[in-house]
């Protein structure tokens, strides 16, 4: 067994020893929060459930970060409509404090993809806008598809600050904290992940600062080949 095996290994072992016992903590704080309700003690449960998930999400973060690495990420890739996988992201953002502006194509944009990995690239992408723009300000979502070279786009435009020049280098690396954070949670990882998401779609994620301030990021995929549609029938 190679060293980098024997630390996956340990690392899927840690994990698994971790996620449930957190799950069940999360659950007994959520009905404890429920019945307690206003209660000074409900708060505090709510806190605990909240702080729970928080350390769940990390570690699937974690674990998504080790088979990237060790190229054990892999995607189930089917036909699906991309459009359908936007509207689904957005919805799941729960981004309350913007006005999330979704613009595009409207019909059926058909890829041969994994939705739930999309969702996951998208929901990084979404709550990374909310995360670092004014509460208020508008996070416009655009989809666009390029008949010549049959890919489609979805970028993610948020008014934050932009990233500043000489930390975009390091934006899709492992553990990348930028110094616009300014204290907000994260792993560091989860631009890492849709990197490599992006790339066992055959796609990849990029980033450009937008005109008049902000960041845009874009997740490119090809669209479903006629093959591709053949084959899924």
């Amino acid at each position: 067994m190679t060293e980098r095996n024997a630390s996956g290994e340990y690392v899927s072992l840690v994990i698994h020893e971790l996620r449930n016992p957190l799950i069940g903590i999360d659950a007994a704080a959520r009905v404890l929060a429920r019945d307690l309700g206003a209660h000074p003690a409900g708060r505090r449960a709510a806190l605990v459930a909240e702080e729970a998930r928080h350390l769940l999400d990390l570690l699937e973060s974690v674990t998504d970060a080790e088979a990237a690495a060790s190229g054990r990420l892999r995607s189930v890739l089917r036909s699906v409509d991309l459009a359908a996988v936007v509207r689904a992201a957005v919805e799941g953002a729960h981004l309350s404090e913007h006005e999330v502006r979704v613009r595009g194509v409207e019909g059926p944009v058909p890829v041969r993809a994994d939705a739930r990995r999309l969702r996951q690239v998208l929901g990084n992408l979404l709550a990374n806008a909310g995360q670092y723009s004014p509460a208020g300000s508008p996070i416009d979502v655009t989809l666009s598809v390029d008949g010549r070279t049959r890919r489609a786009t979805v970028e993610v435009r948020d008014r934050g600050p932009g990233i500043p020049a000489a930390q975009r280098r390091r934006l899709f690396r492992k553990f990348t904290r930028l110094t616009t954070a300014d204290g907000t949670r994260g792993s560091g990882l989860g631009l890492y992940i849709s990197k490599a998401i992006a790339e066992d779609h055959k796609g990849e994620v990029s980033y450009r600062p937008a005109r008049g301030g902000g960041s845009a990021f874009s997740l490119r995929i090809p669209l479903r080949t006629r093959a591709a549609a053949a084959r899924s029938r």
